[in-house]
């Protein structure tokens, strides 16, 4: 999905590449993620994926273009576009083709591409006018721009847990000091007019965890992540959390999944823009 960092190697990218990063961005699918925008994708049309990471949803939106439209991901982890380009391979997808690429300089011609889509990659980025701006750069006229972006702090949790509240101030505190902002949802519209796009068009949708099935998967990923992800490692380095204090938030993790009443949602915000 397109949730990795795009930029330059001063660019961190809070979440990283661990394995439990990865499984999870490779759950989500266009069909959700990409929601907002679909009915405005067509065949012929062409697309930049940016920040494609492990390529669900780029290959979703392949194959929502098809028979005669085409797209390219680009994501700045060697990695993760072996893994997308294996996926399409695995799904038969043809009418796709992924590159390691930097959206802040991509390097493709004016008029490039008839739409753009990423899903959760400004919140991560230092600069997120800069790389807009990029991308109104390579949209051909008349061409769209949609982004999704999380708001972390429009978010509501039961029941109470000090040890989640302690989750949430180390990853606003990590984010912030990578260069990011984990609140980027609410930012996106200003972003999006700050970079020369008209017309916009802006929604908000609800990721919601109530279920047993939702709560097992939220919290067991982040009772992982929390250790061993970038987070975990920056969150040390950075002085902001011990080992110790990490370990009590993966528990406080698993412990809310078999919590009574255990709920947690958070808005995501969605904008799509024209370059007129």
């Amino acid at each position: 999905m397109t949730e990795s960092i795009q930029g330059s190697n001063s660019e961190k990218y809070t979440h990283g590449h661990h394995a439990s990063v990865v499984a999870a961005h490779s759950a989500r699918r266009a069909s959700e993620a990409a929601a907002f925008v679909l009915p405005r994708l067509s065949s012929p049309m062409r697309l930049l994926d940016f920040g494609c990471g492990p390529g669900t949803i780029t290959i979703d939106l392949a194959e929502h273009l098809l028979p005669d439209g085409s797209v390219l991901g680009i994501d700045s982890s060697g990695a993760v576009i072996e893994q997308a380009r294996r996926s399409a391979v695995e799904r038969g997808v043809s009418n796709i083709d992924f590159s390691v690429n930097s959206v802040y300089e991509t390097g493709y011609d004016p008029n490039s591409f008839d739409a753009a889509y990423a899903h959760q990659v400004l919140q991560h980025l230092s600069d997120p006018v800069s790389a807009l701006s990029e991308v109104r750069r390579v949209l051909r006229p008349g061409g769209i721009c949609a982004v999704r972006e999380v708001d972390w702090g429009a978010s509501a949790l039961w029941p109470p847990d000090d040890r989640l509240a302690k989750f949430f101030d180390v990853y606003h505190r990590v984010a912030k000091r990578n260069g990011g902002d984990a609140n980027a949802g609410r930012r996106l519209k200003q972003w999006f007019t700050d970079a020369g796009f008209d017309d916009l068009t802006v929604t908000t949708s609800t990721w919601t965890f109530a279920d047993k099935g939702g709560l097992k998967w939220w919290g067991e990923q982040w009772a992982e992540r929390i250790l061993r992800s970038d987070i975990a490692t920056r969150a040390v380095e950075y002085g902001i959390a011990t080992e110790g204090e990490l370990s009590e938030i993966s528990q406080g993790w698993l412990d809310w999944v078999e919590a009574e009443g255990a709920f947690y949602a958070f808005i995501q915000v969605e904008t799509v823009g024209v370059k007129f």
